[in-house]
């Protein structure tokens, strides 16, 4: 994933016009590539190349209009392919597509400012314009995903699975037991109606080893059998297993919204896609030997990998795109809300850190004396973490390369 740096990244004022012209056609020639190998990859990596623009965006406009002082803007590292001048700032391209930064002066006691310039920067900046700048990249995420899960509702529409029937239940499972057989409909468990394999799951989960009572429809008569439901193991988690899937043979319909409608709830389910992105990160936090078992899967074998506690890079993010169509416009809404909430965990580097220590200065500090953390002590810690995140990062792209999700 892409994570946003208010860091320090100097130009080399020495390269050459032929350097330059070389990085751009090496720039283009990799998005060639990708649009060769997958042009699904491609959109994909332009999206996130234009979410990244946008968290930028909002660091750099709110900066300019709390009055901070941005050096430079660009996308990209290493070194750079060009970059041209407007006013104070530097804006430009380069060649390692993994994020974007923009500098602000003065973001912590490490750096080194022109003593006029010292009231134009981050950390002399007031609380308040602080936590609007360091939050801002984060914010435009959130704006962006309700923007496209307007898009969703209003003008793609959920699909909604009608006219489905059970398969073959599972050997020795619940269904088998209670006498399903394929070609059954659930109609309801318990009184919940069934509408679609959401439901059945919602249904079932919460209730293992607990004897419930089910409706069918069996070729039009209304059937009502009992089944203990049986045990399964996910994510550490015990849930109810009833051991039944979904035949190839039902309808799918889309359900638009109306543009007020499609509004209202982009607005008002939004906490809870933040709930999910939290628990998501919270299963990941819990279940690092999971990770890991993953990762070292032999290649090939996709059944083995659980999919709660996967990691996914942009080439999964591609893969899943393909496979979904025009769904994929959820599933970036959805990438949206977690690089937003993630980039706000309180850790050095990520955006959350930075606003972490503003908080923490302004616990400390006391009328007519200001308190500025020193950052040198947290060093080690942000180390560690960039390390981390490159792993996971690698690892996950090694994941999708190795073993595709399949859905």
């Amino acid at each position: 994933m892409t994570v946003s740096q208010l860091e320090d990244s100097p130009v080399n004022s020495g390269e050459s016009s032929r350097q330059d012209l070389i990085g751009l056609v090496l720039v283009i020639a990799v998005l060639v590539g990708l649009g060769l190998w997958s042009f699904t990859l491609l959109l994909v990596v332009l999206s996130i190349i234009f979410f990244v623009f946008m968290h930028e965006l909002g660091h750099f406009a709110t900066a300019r209009w709390t009055g901070m002082k941005a050096t430079e803007f660009f996308i990209g590292f290493g070194p750079r392919i060009f970059s041209f001048r407007r006013g104070e700032t530097e804006f430009g391209l380069k060649p390692i597509l993994a994020g974007a930064y923009v500098r602000i002066i003065g973001m912590n006691n490490l750096d080194e400012v022109d003593p006029a310039d010292e009231d134009r920067t981050y950390r002399k900046a007031t609380y308040p314009r602080r936590v609007l700048v360091i939050t801002a990249g984060s914010m435009m995420h959130f704006v962006m995903a309700i923007v496209l899960f307007f898009g969703y509702y209003a003008f793609v529409g959920e699909q909604r699975i009608t006219e489905w029937s059970i398969d073959t239940p599972s050997p020795d499972s619940a269904a088998e037991a209670a006498g399903l057989v394929a070609g059954d409909q659930l109609v309801s468990i318990d009184g919940a109606s069934i509408v679609d394999f959401d439901d059945l799951i919602a249904a079932v989960e919460p209730r293992a080893g607990e004897t419930v009572t089910i409706l069918i429809d069996r070729d039009g008569q209304s059937l009502a059998v009992e089944a203990t439901l049986g045990e399964r193991e996910r994510a550490g988690v015990v849930t109810g297993f009833l051991g039944v899937g979904m035949s190839s043979d039902f309808v799918v319909v889309r359900d638009t919204e109306s543009i007020g409608s499609a509004a209202t709830r982009s607005v008002s389910e939004f906490p809870d896609r933040i709930g999910e992105s939290l628990s998501g990160i919270g299963t990941f936090a819990t279940n690092i030997g999971g990770y890991v078992d993953n990762v070292f899967t032999a290649p090939g074998n996709q059944q083995d990998i659980d999919l709660e506690t996967r990691p996914v890079s942009v080439v999964g993010v591609a893969d899943i795109s393909s496979q979904i169509g025009r769904d994929a416009i959820y599933l970036l809404a959805m990438f949206n809300v977690f690089v937003g909430v993630f980039n706000l965990m309180p850790l050095l580097p990520l955006d959350g850190g930075h606003l972490a220590v503003a908080t923490y200065e302004r616990i400390r500090s006391r009328p007519g004396r200001r308190h500025e953390a020193d950052v040198n002590k947290l060093l080690p810690l942000t180390y560690a973490v960039f390390v981390v995140m490159v792993l996971f990062g690698m690892g996950a792209l090694w994941l999708d390369i190795a073993n595709p999700i399949q859905l």
